[in-house]
C-alpha cells in the first residue's frame, strides 16, 4: 500500500491542465480525429467518447490505470483528469520506433446538451445513469460495438445539428445497453481544486506540461508567458509557493513514476523520456521527491502487484472451497 499512497500523493500534488474545448458555431458537440496523443494530464468540462483506432498504450483516468489497444471504447466523464501514453513514444529503441502510433476518433459533448434536471426525468433515466457512471470512466467490451460506433461516426460531420443530437442520444443508448463494461477509476473524481486562473501562471503550467521532456530555457518560457524572466519567477513563487523549476521537477518525477510502474524501460530510458539529460540529476531529484531510488520504487510496485495478485487468488480459492 505504501507505493499506492505515493502514487496518490503525486497525483494530488500535480496541477491538472484545464482545457477549453472550442466547438463549431451553433454546436456543443464535436467529432475529432486525433492523429497522435501528446496532451498532458488534463481535464475538460465535456464528456468524451473515445474509439482507439490504432496503436496501444496506457490510459490514466482519475485514479485508474488500464492498457488500451485498437478497437477499445471508453467514455470519460465531465472534468475527469485523464492522460494517454502511447507505447510508440516511450523510449527510443528500434522496437518502440517500429510500433504503430496511437490514433483515435472522439466525440466531445457538453453537459449543457442535456436538461439541467436530467436525474429527475424518467425519459432520460438510462442516459442519466450512464453519465453518472462516466465519472469513474467506463470501458466497453461488447462484440461489434467498436465497428458499430465507427460506422455512426463516419456520418456524424455531414449531419445537421438536430440529426447529430439524435445520433448522440442513440450512441449513448447503445452504450447504456452494453452488457460488458468496466469502471476505470476506483472513485469518482470530483475533489480536485480548480487550477490557478491567472493568465501568466496558467501559461507557465501549460508550457511546462507541453515541454517537460525537453530542455526548459527560462527566457523562452518567460517569452511564452509575455513576462520578464525575473518578474515571472518572483510572481510564480509568490502564487504557488514553489519555484518554476521545482514544479518542473515534480512534473518530470510524476511522469517517471508512471513509466516505472507501467513500462519495461530501463531507469536510464525513463530518465531520458522524463526530460533528464543526465541520470545523476534524475536519481537525485527522484530520491528527494519520493524518498526511494527509482529501482527501489519499481521493486516496491512490483512486490505490491504480486501481493495483490496472491490475495485475489487466495480469496478466489477460498470462495471456491466454501461453495462446494
Amino acid at each position: 500500500m505504501r507505493c499506492y499512497r505515493l502514487y496518490l500523493h503525486l497525483q494530488k500534488k500535480m496541477v491538472i491542465l484545464d482545457r477549453k474545448i472550442v466547438h463549431n458555431v451553433q454546436t456543443r458537440c464535436s467529432h475529432i480525429i486525433y492523429t497522435e496523443f501528446n496532451l498532458p494530464f488534463h481535464r475538460h468540462s465535456e464528456y468524451e467518447l473515445i474509439l482507439f483506432t490504432s496503436g496501444s498504450g496506457t490510459e490514466f483516468v482519475g485514479e485508474g490505470v488500464a492498457d488500451y489497444k485498437k478497437g477499445d471504447v471508453a467514455l470519460i466523464g465531465s472534468n475527469i483528469p485523464h492522460l494517454h501514453l502511447c507505447k510508440s513514444r516511450m523510449g527510443n529503441s528500434q522496437e518502440t520506433e517500429a510500433m504503430e502510433h496511437s490514433t483515435s476518433e472522439t466525440i466531445q459533448f457538453s453537459p449543457d446538451m442535456f436538461p439541467p434536471d436530467i436525474l429527475n426525468l424518467p425519459d432520460y433515466e438510462h442516459i442519466a445513469d450512464l453519465l453518472s457512471k462516466s465519472q469513474y470512466g467506463i470501458r466497453f467490451y461488447d462484440e461489434g460495438l467498436y465497428e458499430d460506433l465507427l460506422s455512426r461516426l463516419s456520418l456524424f460531420d455531414s449531419q445537421s445539428y438536430t440529426r447529430r443530437l439524435i445520433a448522440l442520444y442513440e450512441i449513448l443508448e447503445r452504450l447504456y445497453n452494453c452488457s460488458q463494461t468496466k469502471l476505470l477509476s476506483p472513485i469518482a473524481f470530483s475533489h480536485y481544486k480548480a487550477p490557478n486562473t491567472d493568465t501568466a501562471i496558467d501559461k507557465v503550467f501549460t508550457y511546462l506540461y507541453n515541454n517537460f521532456q525537453k530542455k526548459i530555457v527560462l527566457a523562452e518560457l518567460a517569452d511564452f508567458a509575455s513576462q520578464n524572466p525575473t518578474s515571472l519567477c518572483r510572481y510564480f513563487k509568490k502564487c504557488t509557493n514553489k519555484s518554476i523549476f521545482q514544479v518542473l521537477a515534480n512534473i518530470r518525477i510524476e511522469y517517471a513514476c508512471k513509466l516505472l510502474t507501467h513500462s519495461n524501460l530501463t531507469v536510464n530510458e525513463v530518465a531520458f523520456n522524463s526530460g533528464y539529460n543526465t541520470p545523476t540529476l534524475f536519481y537525485e531529484q527522484f530520491l528527494r521527491e519520493i524518498h526511494l531510488t527509482p529501482n527501489e520504487y519499481r521493486q516496491h510496485i512490483n512486490a505490491e502487484k504480486i501481493s495483490n495478485h496472491m490475495n485475489i487468488t487466495i480469496g478466489s480459492t477460498q470462495d471456491s472451497t466454501h461453495s462446494k
